[in-house]
């Protein structure tokens, strides 16, 4: 990490937070790791079992593509929710906690945009893991005094508006994406009529190559989870069974 792309440094008594543009580091001061340091050589036992974890634990290297969510807990300090691992827990004091999760959010967001395009009545924003296409302000209103202006239409196409605007795709539901004969980026969605965005040729190629990069890799992890998610539920129902199968047994025990 250069320090031009340091956004944010939290210098505490044993240990300094660095917020990068694209990374969060957290690094205990020469002092207290030295104490560690000390610690685990005069206990082998610890040693063996801790070393080589505190060495690729420390410094803490989180890339902020990998963090779901960040947020101050009860306590005021910052709790940061990495999927598939324990939370962490970084002890600041309330008002840096919210100056540091403010930050981080907005890094976060960036950071989960992979393309933003900008056209005069709407947006077209690709995240990692959803495609997100919004009405501008004025355009959106014009629609809205439109339908309110209409009672008929109101009635039959008000629902339909406010469930469609904006339009979030996750990218693990797209079947495929392509540029269609008018240039346009033509997306297919199994069990619904397929959806046309009216984009510049470029534009259209530009998004239709990162959409093809990035849905394979967002089903790919959505795979994961639920083979995850299949292999807890396989493990917990056993146990589950023979929890019933004894709470069964002490109520038809005589007493």
């Amino acid at each position: 990490m250069t320090t031009e792309d340091v956004v944010m440094v939290i210098d505490k008594p044993h240990l300094v937070v660095k917020l990068h543009k694209r990374m969060l580091e957290v690094d205990f001061k020469k002092g207290m790791k030295k104490e560690l340091e000390d610690v685990l050589e005069s206990k082998p036992i610890l040693r063996q079992s801790l070393g080589f974890l505190f060495q690729t634990a420390i410094p803490l290297d989180i890339p902020i593509r990998s963090i779901e969510s960040v947020e101050v807990n009860e306590t005021g300090q910052v709790r940061i929710v990495i999927p598939r691992r324990k939370d962490i827990i970084i002890p600041l004091k309330p008002k840096e906690s919210r100056t540091f999760v403010m930050k981080l959010r907005k890094l976060m967001d960036i950071e989960k945009r992979a393309m933003v395009i900008k056209k005069p009545h709407y947006t077209v924003t690709l995240h990692k893991d959803l495609l997100e296409v919004d009405l501008k302000g004025g355009v959106k209103k014009k629609l809205e005094d439109f339908l309110e202006s209409k009672p008929i239409l109101r009635e039959n196409l008000g629902f339909l508006f406010q469930t469609l605007i904006p339009l979030d795709l996750p990218l693990r539901d797209i079947e495929s994406a392509e540029v269609d004969k008018k240039g346009q980026v033509k997306i297919a969605i199994p069990s619904r009529k397929d959806i046309t965005i009216p984009l510049k040729p470029a534009e259209s190629k530009r998004l239709v190559e990162k959409l093809n990069e990035l849905i394979p890799i967002e089903k790919d992890r959505a795979l994961r989870e639920l083979q995850e998610s299949e292999m807890a539920r396989k493990t917990l129902e056993p146990g589950l069974a023979r929890a019933k199968e004894e709470a069964y047994r002490e109520i038809r025990a005589p007493r």
